[in-house]
C-alpha cells in the first residue's frame, strides 16, 4: 500500500510572490492554480497557498505555536537543501544547528519564513525512530526558542 501524502493549506498574503518563493527557493513543483489558490508539490505532499490579501493577523514572533516543514530521511538531503538556501541568499529565521546532540532525539534543524511570514522547519533525525517513536523521551521542542 502506498503511503498517503499530507495536505496542508496556508495563507498567502501575495499569492504570486508566495508561489514564486516556494517554486524558486524550495524547488516545489507547481500544480493547479486559480486566482484564489495555488497547489504545489512539496516533496510529494500537497501544499495549497490560499490568497489572503489584507490578512490582518499579526505575524508570529517565533517558531511557536505554529510551523510546518519536512523531516528528511537522510542528513545528505537536509544538507543539500541547507546549502541550496545559502547559495540563493535565503535568510534563515533560525540558523542550522544540531539539537539534543549525542542523545536519542538528536536532529539537525533550521527554520525559514516564506513571504507571508509562515514558519517552515526542515530537519533530519540521526535515529529515524525518533521521528514518531521514542515515547520514553519527554523532550519536545526547543526551550531556547519559546
Amino acid at each position: 500500500m502506498e503511503r498517503p501524502c499530507f495536505h496542508l493549506s496556508i495563507p498567502a498574503v501575495d499569492l504570486q510572490r508566495s508561489h514564486d518563493w516556494y517554486v524558486g527557493t524550495l524547488g516545489c513543483r507547481p500544480g493547479r492554480r486559480s486566482d484564489q489558490a495555488a497547489i504545489l508539490d512539496f516533496e510529494g505532499h500537497q501544499l495549497v497557498l490560499q490568497s489572503t490579501p489584507g490578512l490582518e493577523e499579526l505575524p508570529q514572533v517565533g517558531i511557536y505555536p505554529r510551523h510546518f516543514g519536512l523531516v528528511f530521511a537522510t542528513l545528505a538531503r537536509w544538507e543539500q537543501l541547507r546549502d541550496q538556501l545559502v547559495a540563493q541568499g535565503c535568510p534563515f529565521a533560525v540558523m542550522p544547528k544540531c539539537r539534543y546532540a549525542g542523545g536519542p532525539l538528536e536532529h539537525h534543524t533550521f527554520f525559514v519564513q516564506d513571504p507571508s511570514a509562515n514558519w517552515l522547519e526542515f530537519k533530519h533525525y540521526t535515529d529515524g525512530e525518533a521521528v514518531l517513536g521514542r515515547t520514553d523521551e519527554a523532550s519536545v521542542g526547543d526551550q531556547d526558542l519559546r
